[in-house]
């Protein structure tokens, strides 16, 4: 299972705080602290530590249990994807987008898309992937870069293949590579390489990111601390390496890698739903379209809820890529295995259904009924929150029950909803 969640990180660019997170002093930089009950404090982020979140917001300081904390957005400014011409993997699963890269005494010098410039000792990569990612070739790039290393190597693009040849790796400048065989020392152009892969593979015992430092062009650093350094940040990775960030590259910093998954990572152990009244003839068609939709809506866009913003008193919509559509007359479970300790999230109402929705939310542990609630589209001034303790749970029951005879507007959001171990 761990090499197959390697491989989704290597080649789909997605990699997806603890007691040991030391304290953070930020800059005066605007953040957006998203809590788990989906609503947003707006404000200049103060500090962090394993136990709060500071934050002055209004004058005013703010402090902010990390529990409660799902992610702090730092910039809403997004680079191109396709600028990042290679990809850098530390032994710890980090992954750098980037468009140059240097090596020189051991230590490589990497600019990232988002134009951060950060130093990284050799010892510390697993890999660079000099394809794009989108060629025929990726297949096989994937292969050899599993593979059992002996010692470093190149990966070179002969008569549209890969091959793999064992040496050292020297230098790297822009133009090529100084590799040694033997006794033997060459540059090679890098335009004739698919990737360069170091001794030190990717290590699975490296203990899980306490949070994940998101950059602006979508590269992820695993990370143990993160302190302020003058104007600039240092962070250090789960192996150990010391990256100094610019305020302005970092986008995201999740807290909820590590120590919580998402519901919808698990696979359903039903899925079914039920009309008011149907025709026996047409059940069965309306049955596949009305199921519950795992990490989109019914019309197969992102889902929606309108969030409460608490600076400015209102309601807002907001997209979140994880969760589950549910209808009224739908029944969705899940196997927990007493793997959990509680499950949190938030449920709206589908925004761009008829605002007439009326139900009865129900959801069960074991059997048991924990939350037995009735919810109306049009008197729901914020999303209803769960927070529930789930130790020792087997399964959990989701199930939407007609409340007042009528199916018009009985769409729900669940949202953000994590399993906290």
């Amino acid at each position: 299972m761990l090499k197959c969640i390697r491989i989704a990180a290597i080649f789909l660019l997605a990699v997806n705080l603890s007691s040991n997170l030391a304290a953070a002093q930020t800059s005066n930089a605007i953040s957006i602290v998203e809590l788990v009950d989906g609503s947003s404090v707006e404000g200049r982020l103060q500090s962090i530590t394993d136990q709060q979140v500071k934050i002055e917001s209004d004058g005013q300081e703010k402090v902010l249990a990390t529990e409660s904390v799902g992610s702090i957005r730092c910039s809403d400014a997004q680079e191109s994807a396709k600028a990042a011409a290679h990809s850098v993997f530390l032994v710890d699963g980090s992954m750098l987008l980037c468009d140059s890269l240097e090596l020189a005494e051991r230590e490589l010098v990497v600019t990232t898309a988002a134009k951060a410039k950060l130093n990284i000792a050799s010892r510390l990569v697993d890999f660079v992937q000099l394809l794009d990612g989108s060629g025929k070739l990726d297949t096989a790039w994937q292969e050899i870069a599993l593979e059992t290393r002996e010692s470093d190597a190149l990966v070179v693009t002969r008569d549209e293949k890969l091959q793999m040849v064992d040496g050292l790796i020297g230098s790297i400048s822009d133009e090529s590579v100084s590799f040694t065989v033997g006794e033997r020392t060459a540059d090679v152009k890098r335009s004739r390489l698919a990737g360069l892969l170091f001794y030190r593979r990717y290590n699975e015992s490296i203990a899980s990111p306490s949070f994940v430092i998101e950059l602006l062009d979508g590269s992820k650093i695993r990370s143990r601390s993160l302190s302020s350094e003058g104007k600039s940040y240092t962070a250090t990775s789960m192996c150990g390496a010391k990256l100094v960030l610019e305020p302005e590259v970092i986008s995201n910093i999740d807290f909820q890698v590590g120590r919580a998954i998402s519901l919808t990572d698990l696979d359903p152990a039903s899925n079914s739903w039920s009309p008011l009244l149907a025709s026996s003839t047409v059940l069965d068609k309306l049955r596949k379209f009305s199921i519950a939709k795992l990490d989109k809506d019914f019309s197969g866009k992102p889902l929606e809820i309108l969030v409460l913003n608490e600076k400015a008193g209102t309601l807002s919509r907001r997209e979140f890529s994880r969760g589950f559509a549910i209808k009224g007359g739908g029944k969705l479970s899940y196997v927990l295995a007493k793997q959990y300790r509680k499950l949190t999230g938030v449920i709206g109402f589908d925004p761009n259904a008829n605002s007439a929705g009326v139900v009865k939310l129900i959801i069960q542990i074991d059997g048991e009924n924990r939350i037995e609630q009735v919810l109306e589209a049009s008197e729901m001034d914020r999303p209803f929150s769960l927070d529930i303790d789930v130790e020792d749970a087997s399964r959990i029951v989701f199930q939407v029950d007609y409340q007042d005879r009528r199916s018009v507007g009985d769409i729900l959001h669940a949202v953000d909803l994590k399993l906290h171990r």
